[in-house]
């Protein structure tokens, strides 16, 4: 994969469109449109996900009202409501006008970005960590990561809406991570590659294993996958409770991500 020579910040943002892209061919059933400025996404059911019943404005001068008038057309018929995407590097007139109009931020999450490999931390003689290599892996992944994200209150049908498409997960612009605890999934990380830059997405650990730097090791394998295959940065966006860790890591802040709703 060649690399289009964008500023770190632009990168940063590309790889997070890709990844709404990516999670359309991952979800089933998913409706979706990319016309006019910007990204709608029904995804597979109502619950309002990170990946799913979102829009995204993919053109800065889209104005914020016709931003709204266009997801309305899309997500109306469809019966859903929606939230919409806002970076503050890129949107704050919408995340001006959202506000006016009584719309409340539901999350955020920094985006950060590391331009060199980070160091992968020792894992003990319980442990192996193997790459993505069949529908196994994958199972195994998605499975820590739905129980791992409904131990955070994220339902756990949710993993298995998003990640429905297993075997989206071996296509060659994605390199996943999951380790074991004598035998036993525990802890994932996947990478996207995008023109660009590379992503890390689905960090997770089960519940049971946290405290054993398991899902930094996954986080670390990951983000130096992406620079393995000529990644020029590598992306994130952080949990609260990922922030730190990353952040030790060599993550560095550069946006901020926000997701808004009407209550």
């Amino acid at each position: 994969m060649s690399y289009s020579p964008l500023s770190i910040e632009a990168a940063a943002d590309a790889n997070l469109v890709a990844s709404y892209r990516a999670h359309l061919a991952w979800q089933e059933p998913c409706e979706s449109v990319e016309a006019d400025g910007l990204l709608a996404v029904a995804g597979g059911n109502r619950f309002p996900g990170p990946y799913k019943n979102i829009v995204v404005r993919l053109d800065p001068d889209l104005p914020a009202d016709r931003l709204l008038e266009r997801a309305h057309a899309f997500f109306d018929p469809l019966d859903r409501k929606f939230s919409v995407v806002a970076r503050s590097s890129r949107d704050p007139d919408l995340e001006a006008y959202l506000r006016g109009i009584g719309y409340e931020m539901r999350s955020e999450s920094p985006c950060m970005v590391v331009e060199q490999p980070v160091p992968v931390r020792p894992v003990d003689e319980h442990v192996r960590i193997e790459r993505f290599r069949d529908l196994g892996h994958v199972r195994d992944a998605i499975g820590v990561g739905a129980n791992a994200f409904a131990s955070l209150g994220l339902p756990v049908e949710e993993a298995h809406t998003m990640l429905a498409q297993h075997d989206r997960l071996l296509d060659d612009d994605v390199a996943g991570f999951v380790a074991y605890v004598d035998d036993e999934p525990a802890a994932t990380a996947l990478t996207l590659f995008s023109d660009g830059a590379a992503g890390v997405y689905w960090v997770a650990t089960l519940p049971a294993s946290r405290g054993r730097g398991l899902g930094e090791v996954c986080t670390a394998l990951a983000t130096n996958a992406g620079f393995e295959r000529g990644a020029p940065v590598v992306t994130l966006q952080a949990s609260p409770m990922g922030l730190p860790i990353y952040t030790r890591m060599g993550y560095r802040a550069c946006d901020q991500l926000r997701r808004y709703r009407l209550p």
